[in-house]
């Protein structure tokens, strides 16, 4: 099938890419000659192989689109050539190949096909180079059909990506000093890589030690989603930035920020975390010394979290540029904006031992678990399908904050894109808990407790809440499985959803909450027979636990940083950052439980291992518990939870991927699920499978199925 004129694809190819360099290096090649179209996830119809004349091509039918992913990491000049042959297209019907580097929020078109070149025959060439295509750790690559039934088809071929294995020197355009002396407005945001060293970048020859404090300047904001209409309540002050005032301290070529963690002020919306940055050297900066700090805004008394990150120069006398910061993503499915700005920096210099701080961190740093890209997962388990995590079958990339996995204590990285470019700080990127706290606060706050004071599953709520006085016969297990017998609904998410739920979440003080928890739902049944899903019920918990911690420990005992950070968190060395939960904004200062925290992707990886395959050694929760929440007891699966293949057993979701992975018998896998799109799946075979994104995509049986690859989960009724 139209074998001649597939060669003018990677003609066009060379002669956009060889042009005056070296020659073009090979990154990816696809003909479907050897039969298979693996990585390439479909969605919305049909795609299947085909062949004419001994030609095999990818067949779409009617509005079916495919997508897969590769790496262009150490190529520039990187340049994608594509094939399309179409059949059967009316006017405004067409066949489209494209691609996207910033993780399918935008894409560039590499080929279209429309009426009048749908001979069903000829395959169309083209193809192009752009610079956001360069030196990407994930390219998308995706090709769709814009038609109206099924008989409208494309074919696609010979999709080739090329690129030149080589360094670009070159002056820094973006964020220049002059630009940040000067404090000269930006116009739109900058490319996220001018946040990071350019080229010619060295070693720090100045030491930043003291405070940066700057009043953030909002040059331009640009909403792009807004559920509840929070840029029209004035009330708000959702377009300006708290006064940035915080500690910072220098290790080498690391700038430290003395805290951690959401920063709770004055503000109506916002609150900061910061983590720590890079410090260098850039030729074009003359005397003074360039820094750039990742940060976070955080809603306050909620937990959407959108990453930002600010940039300026230093030098050893005090002096201190221009502030320029941005906002280019997020993790919240109902706010979501670019904002950019600057604000006149002061620097005042601090002669206090810094030590503590730079040791700690060192061994924060050094705690990390080993890291490789996600790429090397098809090195390290040759017939992996790498594309089945994250796939945008599965998550919308434009969705997307971030994902990886963890396979034999190694943390395999996705990526973490942004609308402005790849985040330059993955590392220290901050993602919400949302719900995954019912499992890291909730589950596993109860099960320490019960491993120090046996007895405390079945302790009651009445005797600890007494706004929960009429909650007869309910335990604080009850409690925890979501099973309290007290419902309006038992239709699945029904109660959660409904408007008399959101008094709770927008309660500000532990009064109003657990006075709303306590009393929202009558009594339906008795407790334990079944689960319906209630936030009020995981903060009820909350509440009962920490009254029960007090009554052993003293009036001053804090369940959370007792139980959690001092007996699970610091144990399994998680970051600073995880340390602090939201809180109620009142003297109670009673932890949300059921949502709440900060987290970083090495505490996702590290949790997620330790719940994977517990150390052995003295154990830090209660064994028995976490044993049936985990679905290592055949005989404690939990109570159905919204489906057939759904479970939720003390704080933990299990799925049944009996079918995904063609299995004889059936496989429980736990896992833990957070608002808008957050997974943690804890795999039979000590696989960890996590992705933070805010569109509403929950879907991982194709990550399951690939996983079952590293080690098979069961045995397969079809081999």
């Amino acid at each position: 099938m139209r074998r001649s004129i597939v060669f003018a694809a990677a003609l066009a190819l060379l002669t956009l890419a060889g042009a005056g360099r070296s020659a073009a290096a090979p990154i990816f090649v696809e003909t479907f000659e050897d039969g298979e179209a693996d990585g390439w996830a479909p969605s919305g119809g049909d795609a299947r192989l085909t062949q004419y004349a001994g030609n095999t091509s990818l067949r779409l039918s009617g509005r079916t689109a495919v997508v897969r992913s590769t790496s262009t990491r150490g190529f520039t000049g990187v340049t994608i050539a594509a094939a399309m042959a179409a059949s059967s297209l009316e006017a405004n019907e067409y066949c489209l190949a494209e691609a996207s580097a910033d993780g399918g929020r935008t894409w560039l078109e590499v080929l279209r096909v429309v009426d009048g070149q749908d001979d069903a025959v000829t395959l169309h060439t083209n193809a192009i180079r752009d610079a956001r295509l360069d030196n990407a750790e994930r390219v998308l690559i995706g090709a769709r059909v814009s038609g109206s039934s099924d008989d409208d088809q494309c074919w696609l071929d010979d999709v080739r990506i090329a690129g030149t294995a080589e360094t670009i020197t070159g002056a820094r355009t973006d964020l220049t000093r002059d630009a940040l002396m000067n404090g000269v407005a930006r116009t739109g945001l900058a490319p996220m890589a001018a946040f990071a060293p350019s080229a010619g970048a060295t070693a720090p020859t100045r030491s930043f030690h003291g405070r940066l404090s700057f009043d953030p300047i909002v040059a331009g904001f640009r909403l792009h989603r807004d559920t509840f209409n929070s840029d029209a309540a004035p009330a708000l002050q959702l377009r300006t930035l708290p006064r940035f005032a915080f500690d910072l301290a220098q290790d080498g070529d690391t700038l430290i920020p003395a805290q951690r963690g959401p920063v709770p002020g004055d503000h109506p919306q916002w609150e900061y975390a910061l983590e720590p940055g890079r410090v260098w050297n850039e030729p074009s900066d003359g005397h003074m010394t360039r820094a750039a700090l990742p940060f976070a805004l955080i809603e306050t008394n909620a937990n959407c979290t959108h990453n930002g990150v600010l940039s300026f120069l230093f030098d050893e006398r005090g002096n201190v540029s221009n502030v320029a910061w941005q906002i280019a993503s997020e993790t919240c499915a109902y706010l979501q904006f670019d904002a950019w700005g600057g604000g006149r920096g002061a620097y005042t210099q601090s002669s206090d031992d810094a030590s503590a701080l730079i040791a700690s961190f060192r061994q924060e740093r050094a705690s990390r678990m080993p890291t490789r890209p996600l790429s090397a997962l098809a090195t390290d388990y040759p017939g992996i399908d790498v594309s089945a995590f994250a796939s945008p079958a599965d998550v919308n990339p434009a969705n997307l904050t971030t994902f990886g996995l963890v396979a034999n204590s190694v943390h395999y990285l996705g990526g973490c894109d942004t609308r402005a470019g790849p985040y330059p700080f993955c590392e220290a990127l901050l993602v919400p808990s949302y719900s995954l706290a019912k499992s890291l606060v909730g589950g596993l706050g109860l099960m320490r407790v019960e491993l120090l004071h046996p007895g405390a599953l079945r302790e009651l709520v009445s005797g600890h809440v007494p706004q929960c006085s009429r909650w007869n016969g309910v335990t604080f297990e009850n409690a925890l499985d979501m099973a309290t017998g007290r419902y309006s609904s038992a239709d699945d998410q029904a109660d959660e959803n409904a408007m008399t739920s959101s008094r709770f979440f927008l309660s500000t003080t532990h009064a109003d909450k657990i006075d709303i928890a306590c009393t929202l739902f009558p009594r339906r049944e008795a407790p334990g027979r079944r689960w319906v899903y209630h936030t009020t019920d995981t903060y009820v918990l909350g509440a009962a636990l920490a009254d029960f911690w007090r009554d052993r420990h003293g009036a001053d005992a804090d369940f959370f940083n007792d139980v959690l950070v001092g007996g699970i968190y610091e144990p399994l060395n998680l970051s600073p950052t995880i340390r602090a939960t939201r809180r109620t904004r009142d003297n109670a200062r009673q932890p949300f439980t059921g949502w709440g925290l900060t987290l970083t992707r090495d505490d996702i990886a590290k949790l997620g291992a330790y719940l994977a395959t517990p150390p052995q050694g003295a154990p830090l929760v209660a064994p028995a518990p976490l044993t049936a929440a985990l679905q290592r007891d055949p005989n404690d699966r939990g109570l159905a939870a919204g489906g057939e293949t759904l479970r939720y057993n003390n704080g933990f979701w299990a799925y049944n991927a009996q079918a995904a992975l063609n299995c004889a018998d059936p496989v429980w896998i736990p896992f833990l699920s957070g608002f808008g799109g957050v997974l943690v799946a804890l795999m039979p075979n000590g696989v960890v499978y996590y992705f933070v994104s805010d569109g509403g995509d929950y879907r991982w049986a194709r990550a399951a199925h690939a996983a079952n690859t590293i080690a098979p989960m069961c045995a397969r009724t079809n081999p």
